[in-house]
């Protein structure tokens, strides 16, 4: 389903009423409690943007939350305090002990170097202002797939197949090969 309000287009996947449906279905909690906090996290980048003066252009509510698109051109240093807002968020949360766990693993998972989490974007902006970007592409990438491997044998060591699932989905980026 897909609309436009307030100069924004909003787009609402399938895939969000499904995973709301099996945890209402199952009484799950931990589901309801980690989409609100994804999207609590979402939020803070999006009053970060506005605040430091950028549009947001779509917004996304899929099966992992509310993902923020925009293409309004604003300096690194604001770009960074954009996408630390999201992890100061959870982190915070975690700190005053709100759903400690949900958020301090969203904060763990999103202040990882690997595109396209936040700790990846921040990583990139930073060797792109040290390096040409040829140097910094490749740095970038070692990063990502360093950390990709090591997500992935930990993993796999602690049988968890939430981390597989997220090591799956950074895997279909690093694949890609694009960073923009």
């Amino acid at each position: 389903m897909e609309f436009k309000l307030f100069n924004t287009n909003f787009k609402i996947e399938f895939s969000f009423f499904i995973v709301l449906s099996i945890a209402l279905l199952f009484d799950n909690k931990s589901i309801l409690f980690l989409l609100l906090f994804s999207t609590l996290h979402e939020l803070a980048h999006i009053i970060a943007l506005l605040i430091v003066g950028g549009n947001v252009d779509r917004l996304c509510i899929s099966y992992y939350g509310v993902g923020m698109k925009y293409s309004t051109a604003i300096s690194v240093k604001n770009e960074i305090i954009v996408l630390a807002a999201g992890i100061a968020l959870n982190l915070f949360f975690s700190v005053i002990n709100v759903q400690r766990q949900i958020n301090f693993a969203l904060f763990l998972i999103n202040v990882l170097p690997i595109y396209p989490l936040d700790g990846g974007r921040i990583i990139k902006l930073l060797l792109e202002r040290i390096f040409d970007y040829n140097l910094s592409y490749r740095i970038y990438y070692v990063f990502s797939i360093l950390f990709f491997v090591m997500i992935t044998f930990y993993g796999i060591y602690k049988k968890n197949i939430f981390i597989l699932l997220i090591s799956a989905y950074l895997f279909s980026w690093i694949v890609r090969g694009t960073y923009d």
